[in-house]
């Protein structure tokens, strides 16, 4: 039988837990497998052509088979949450991995878009634990006071994949073909999985201590249907989920799928240099990131920098409208500016987490990443779709047809930068340092 402990006892244990470079090691292991994710997530929109030569599909059929993606992500996510609230980190994450390489290793092989679709699809379901994975790690083994900038650091390393994947992928698909990198990513993921699951431990027992302040039960956990209506009551919650989804549509729709498609249309671009072009949006997204998590945490002000960077990224958008007016600098310089105003979203599940009970963290983030990551299951076969109306199918979009599916993304973008408005501040909870 364990020794039972005293409060202090659990808050010394805490503080120790959490000092010294054991957290960051976690952290660094966790975001390898986002790192991962994101890298074979942009892979689809950079092998576009190779993929229609191969199926012979249109735009709009290519966007609906990719969007399969945020079809398993999005609803995964809420189940996802209520596993991290009740096993921890490593009993998820690992597992995931495994099935990320697996969608890799589907949509290399496969020859049909149906099948590349079952591929991506299980890209989504694996990845949908990756983020919400690391988040959850952290704000176990990290004090309050750093919970502001982990998230923007997760931000970075799933950026930094994504950013060094675009050029990558072009060579060795021309030197090797386009199925040679999605090969090696299905390898790297059960790399991943292997390392996930040696490395990183089991929830700490003092956590657990914890979580009881704050009225959990391990023995009679609350049933699921009754955290998710509690969850689906909270307005508050609901308000910051769909303002974050409409600051997130930049990284998931522009730089996931049509940013490449969009640069070389409207700005004719090669398709190298718009691929380079691309990564703006994912370098400022890390930058962004990383610099909001660290004003937030220095300032312990959340929402003025989140509402400030909805507003910003908007404005970028739309600008980016008028991008077959103006030079192609000026557009790549707009996409640096979406990019850096963007990783303000982070801050999202800093607020989601500061106004969560300990038990109930990892559904709370869960929601917030589901209503984030399932706008783009519309929105990306529909900016595909928008684009195509009137274009024979020998034919791509004019730089106006394609603006019209771009208009889309301003539009939902702006809605939510109003809802933004309505979201209230939240404060670090008070927790071993």
């Amino acid at each position: 039988m364990r020794k039972h402990r005293t409060p202090k006892a659990i808050v010394h244990e805490a503080e120790e837990a959490r000092s010294g470079p054991r957290p960051w090691l976690f952290f660094f292991v966790g975001a390898a497998f986002y790192f991962y994710e994101f890298f074979a997530r942009v892979a689809p929109g950079v092998l576009r052509d190779d993929i229609l030569s191969v199926t012979g599909a249109s735009e709009g059929r290519f966007g609906l088979a990719m969007g399969m993606y945020f079809l398993a992500y999005a609803p995964a996510q809420l189940i996802i949450g209520r596993l991290l609230d009740r096993h921890g980190t490593r009993m998820v994450v690992a597992p995931a991995a495994v099935i990320v390489a697996l969608g890799c290793l589907l949509l290399a092989s496969a020859d049909s878009l149906l099948m590349m679709g079952f591929g991506r699809f299980l890209q989504g379901l694996g990845s949908a634990v990756a983020y919400l994975g690391v988040v959850y790690l952290a704000m176990v083994w990290f004090p309050p006071r750093r919970h502001g900038i982990v998230p923007g650091l997760t931000v970075a390393m799933g950026t930094l994949g994504a950013s060094t994947a675009e050029l990558p992928l072009t060579e060795i698909s021309n030197s090797f073909g386009w199925r040679t990198p999605l090969y090696t990513c299905a390898g790297v993921g059960l790399a991943i999985a292997c390392l996930l699951w040696f490395v990183l431990p089991k929830r700490p027992l003092w956590f657990i201590e914890l979580m009881k302040e704050d009225g959990y039960n391990p023995d009679v956990p609350e049933p699921m249907l009754a955290t998710f209506m509690r969850v689906a009551k909270n307005r508050q919650l609901w308000l910051l989920a769909l303002a974050s989804a409409g600051l997130y549509l930049p990284i998931s729709v522009i730089g996931d799928l049509w940013g490449v498609n969009f640069l070389e249309i409207e700005t004719g671009m090669g398709s190298r240099a718009a691929s380079l072009a691309t990564t703006m949006v994912f370098v400022g997204f890390a930058v962004g990131g990383v610099g909001c998590g660290m004003l937030a945490d220095r300032l312990c002000r959340r929402r003025v920098i989140f509402l400030s960077c909805a507003v910003v990224s908007t404005t970028a958008a739309t600008l980016l409208l008028l991008t077959n007016q103006e030079p192609a600098w000026f557009a790549v310089m707009l996409l640096g500016i979406l990019g850096l105003a963007t990783g303000g979203q982070a801050l999202a599940f800093v607020m989601a987490a500061d106004s969560a009970a300990r038990q109930m963290r990892g559904v709370q983030l869960a929601f917030v990443n589901f209503i984030t990551m399932i706008l783009p299951v519309a929105v990306q076969p529909g900016v595909g779709l928008l684009a195509d109306i009137g274009v024979s199918s020998s034919k791509g979009p004019s730089a106006t047809q394609e603006l019209r599916g771009f208009g889309l993304i301003v539009a939902l973008m702006l809605i939510c930068t109003v809802i933004a408005f309505f979201v209230r501040e939240t404060q670090p909870r008070k927790e071993p340092a």
